[in-house]
């Protein structure tokens, strides 16, 4: 408790010495996982200004960009129901102290009081940046911030979002979530009765901190503050004033809370004070994990008589603690005497500690005491296991109304029990401390675990769930796949390959796991998770889901979840991953850990020219049901019934694999920070002109979230899209044999902040940097053309190929269909190429539209390209590119009028310049790109 003890050093300066560090690869799984737009990403476009250029919902406002994750400030008090949706590349931050309503008081009637109900969408992400950013559910009011595995609910510190904070060491950013009810408290700050409605207390700290009192306790047992639901609170307990003033927030406080509230699935990450600290109250906790808490895990006093099942804590030995696991008191403050006594029951629980900390103190597991009223805290403690702290137990002579029971505990620590504690451990069922624990990935039970006789929790208490096992995890758990999977942060280590994946031997010191078939079939689990830890291979044809047709009713769906730092390859032309309509992918790169789609020459080093090196796998392709152009059959373009099958997959599987549609806002997944490299691989001959693209997307709607993505020596095309509506963010092609970024078939999406880099890499390419072509296959006439808006680009390319052909840079042409591809061009610098723009003349419904355009390059322009040149606003032709390190705009880009793209469509962010990068400072693609920054290789 922050009342007991001063805390030590803080080590904000350690995090940010070691900030150079990669953080992502050190999150396993369950480790890092998708939190909105995930921490350690750096955005795109600059530095600054207005982030990702998204609009902040109503009841916030805009704030401080993090590089362009753009920031929306919730202040002061929310009196009215506030939801803060999910929008790509936008955080909300806590400024100061928030409150939801205005405590309504121990009756809920409070003539001064507002009820209002926070909502929070799943994937989003809070944060704060000070002690005092601390948000408070009052009395009376709620918080619904209910996400999934998949998509999480962070609560986290601006060093998160800035990708400085590291996951092992990082504490004390920001203060804390605090909720406040209703249900009954012992510790009364006047002289009335326990657990009555007029027995209230302000909580601590909050007063120190603010000036206004936060008010919790009343008499209504079943009072509810709303539902929290797959959520991590990361790096939370910030001192409010000084260390030595012990006045740091928990992660989670639960003040006088009832057991209509539901808090579940829940993860308090390296708190500067406790994990969860509970005052009172009737409110019951299952699935809940506390990894690194500088002070206690789990801190209970003043008359909580909740339950918690399956419940981990795991110290670890950070700067200024850990504590203990278990704190419970029972104090009374000046309460009047009473019955109401702090006597939890926990169920099924792992809690594994450090044995001294950084002041060299023992430390202790459960510590059950009379600190500040007697009796001391009770408390009945079954299935569980407690292990690498100095002693196990201790408990007070005062523990007597009800008293300590344990009951099929496994307690391995080298301390010996106090006197009660030792006299509980005797007297209960099932207790054992001479067996050592065997706990595998350090958490999950192992054989002597499994051996030990467990108690049925369910007669004990209704909430309990029936359990024949101790431990938070059961028999059947793995590192990969448990309650906690998918969710957390630094809980497990890598094991064994996933289920759904046969190991297979080695590769480059790693974990081999294989991955075939269809993903949703057979013993391939409907949701597959990729851990860290493990290198992953692609072996033939793999499917993401059956295709659900363009109705997205039938088939199955299925979805592939990658973690950050994960590595995935393929061997030959046959390997290639699909992700079927109706299927998802999310990919959860971070700026420090991308996620590498390669080949195994790459892994293992066996490349003889790596530098050259291309088609030596197939590619990543993804289809949605967006409206296409490009219809199989004589139906409209844009219906419903217009599909197509991607190229190449017929020919090298046998089975087609469709796309096409008419959801606009077709959903197929979050792809961020994505290497991909040396695909495009052969799939008959080179004479058959039938390479994959390194990503291929068909028919992908809106809703699909694709940025920070680098394709490198394809094949083929760097990134090809067969109509659809997708939109892309800080996009990299480099070396592509083919043209870089290829579009058809009525792609009208956007596409923001790209670089492109050609290179003679091998014979047979490169050919243009931007295709756009129309083509209608067998559609019937219809208005569904090419136009595509692309903005921000910077696009370097090579004069001539080596069958010595003079390329173009970007080149719109009516291939396949009439009208030809169009396309708005905004902002842009094209150099190298023999000829920067040649457009076809069809290419008139809609016209191309060009702004901003610096085009650098020898060769002449065809006629309509230069009329449209003429057409449009502050272009050139005639200065000459200043690049510095090849993309990085120089003095004559800088000096070239910009169109703000954000006033055409809001997907774009605000930008005052040309080109991908703005300048020297601009560093969206360094981290996680291969080849750009100086001393990176591919």
């Amino acid at each position: 408790m922050t009342f007991l003890k001063a805390r030590g050093a803080m080590v904000a300066a350690l995090a940010l010495a070691l900030a150079a560090c990669s953080q992502g690869g050190s999150i396993q799984s369950p480790g890092a996982t998708f939190v909105g737009d995930p921490p350690g990403g750096t955005g795109g476009g600059g530095t600054g200004g207005s982030g990702s250029g998204a609009t902040c919902p109503q009841g916030t406002v805009i704030g401080t960009a993090i590089g362009t994750t753009t920031v929306c400030n919730v202040t002061g008090e929310i009196l009215t129901n506030l939801t803060l949706p999910r929008i790509a590349g936008v955080a909300y931050r806590l400024s100061g102290r928030v409150d939801v309503g205005r405590d309504l008081g121990a009756t809920g009637n409070a003539a001064t009081g507002v009820a209002a109900t926070l909502t929070i969408e799943p994937g989003v992400t809070v944060f704060g940046d000070e002690a005092t950013d601390v948000l408070i559910v009052n009395r009376g009011s709620r918080i619904n911030a209910v996400g999934t595995p998949s998509q999480p609910i962070v609560f986290t510190g601006k060093e998160d979002i800035a990708g400085t904070a590291i996951p092992e060491t990082t504490n004390r950013l920001w203060g804390g979530v605090i909720l406040l009810g209703r249900a009954p408290i012992r510790g009364c700050s006047t002289a009335v009765a326990q657990g009555s409605v007029d027995c209230q207390n302000a909580v601590e700290g909050i007063t120190a901190a603010t000036g206004r009192q936060a008010l919790y306790g009343g008499a209504t047992t079943t009072d509810s503050s709303g539902t929290m639901r797959y959520v991590q609170i990361r790096y939370p307990g910030e001192f409010l004033s000084s260390a030595a003033a012990g006045d740091d927030l928990n992660g989670l406080t639960l003040g006088g809370i009832g057991s209509g509230t539901d808090i579940s699935f829940l993860q308090v990450h390296n708190s500067g004070d406790d994990g969860i600290e509970v005052f009172g109250g009737t409110t019951n906790l299952k699935n809940i994990v506390i990894t690194g808490a500088l002070d206690d895990g789990l801190d209970f006093d003043e008359g909580w008589t909740g339950a918690v099942q399956f419940l981990v804590i795991k110290q670890t030995a950070n700067a200024g603690g850990p504590d203990r696991l278990f704190e419970g008191s029972n104090r009374a403050v000046a309460s009047l005497a009473g019955t109401l006594n702090t006597n939890p029951v926990i169920a099924n629980f792992t809690a594994v500690g450090v044995r001294t900390n950084s002041a060299g103190a023992n430390l202790q597991g459960i510590v059950l005491n009379n600190t500040g009223g007697t009796p001391g805290a009770a408390g009945r403690f079954v299935n569980g296991v407690v292990t690498g702290t100095n002693t196990c137990a201790v408990a007070s002579t005062a523990n007597t109304s009800p008293g300590v029971r344990y009951d099929s505990l496994m307690f391995d620590c080298p301390g010996s029990l106090d006197s009660v504690a030792a006299a509980a451990f005797s007297a209960g069922s099932n207790n054992v401390s001479a067996v050592a624990t065997s706990l595998s990935a350090s958490l999950l039970p192992g054989p002597n675990e499994l051996a030990r006789t467990a108690t049925n929790p369910a007669p004990i208490n209704s909430f309990f769930e029936a359990t024949d096992y101790v431990g938070a995890f059961s028999p059947a758990a793995t590192a990969t796949s448990n309650w906690a999977s998918g969710w957390t942060i630094q809980l497990l280590p890598p094991a064994a390959c996933p289920v759904g994946t046969s190991e297979q031997g080695t590769l480059a010191g790693q974990r081999n796991c294989v991955i075939t078939g269809v993903i949703g079939s057979g013993t391939v689990p409907t949701n597959l998770r990729l851990t860290a830890g493990n290198v992953y291979q692609i072996s033939g044809r793999v499917d993401v889901g059956f295709d659900r047709g363009a109705a997205l009713n039938a088939g199955t769906a299925a979805s592939l979840t990658i973690d950050p730092g994960v590595r995935v390859y393929g061997s030959s032309s046959a390997d290639v991953l699909i992700v079927n309509r109706g299927s998802q992918i999310f990919i959860n790169g971070t700026a420090q850990a991308p996620v590498i789609f390669t080949s195994r020459n790459d892994i293992a080093g066996t490349q003889t020219d790596k530098a050259r090196a291309s088609r030596e796998w197939a590619g990543l392709i993804v289809l949605g049901a967006a409206p296409i152009r490009g219809c199989s059959t004589a139906v409209a373009q844009g219906s419903a019934d217009c599909q197509n099958a991607v190229e190449g997959i017929t020919a090298a599987t046998g089975r087609q694999a469709l796309y096409g549609g008419a959801t606009p806002a077709d959903n197929s997944g979050r792809i961020t920070f994505l290497q991909i490299r040396y695909p495009g691989a052969f799939l008959t001959s080179a004479a058959a002109g039938d390479d994959l693209n390194g990503l291929t997307l068909g028919g992908v709607g809106s809703a699909t979230e694709i940025s920070n993505v680098q394709v490198h020596n394809s094949g083929d095309d760097g990134i090809e899209i067969f109509g659809g509506t997708v939109n892309l963010r800080n996009w990299v092609v480099t070396g592509a044999l083919d043209d870089s970024l290829d579009f058809d078939e009525g792609w009208t999406g956007k596409a923001q902040f790209g670089i492109v880099l050609q290179a003679l890499t091998a014979s047979g390419g490169p050919d243009r940097m931007i295709e756009g072509s129309n083509r209608t296959v067998a559609s019937l006439a219809g208005t569904l053309n090419t136009n595509p808006i692309i903005a921000n680009f910077t696009f370097v390319g090579v004069p001539q190929n080596d069958a010595s052909a003079g390329l173009t840079g970007i080149i719109l042409n009516n291939t396949g269909g009439t009208p030809g591809g169009s396309a708005r061009l905004l902002n842009g610098v094209v150099t190298g190429s023999t000829t920067c723009l040649n457009f076809e003349t069809a290419n008139t419904s809609p016209a191309p539209q060009l702004d901003s355009i610096l085009s650098s390059c020898a060769g002449g322009y065809g006629a309509v390209a230069t009329a449209r040149l003429n057409a449009g606003s502050n272009n050139s032709t005639g200065t000459t590119a200043t690049l510095a390190n090849r993309f990085i705009n120089g003095s004559a880009e800088a000096a070239r009028p910009a169109v703000n793209a954000r006033s055409i469509d809001t997907f774009f962010v605000t930008t005052s310049y040309i080109g991908a990068v703005r300048d020297a400072a601009d560093l969206w693609w360094a981290s996680w790109t291969c080849g750009l920054a100086a001393g990176s290789t591919c």
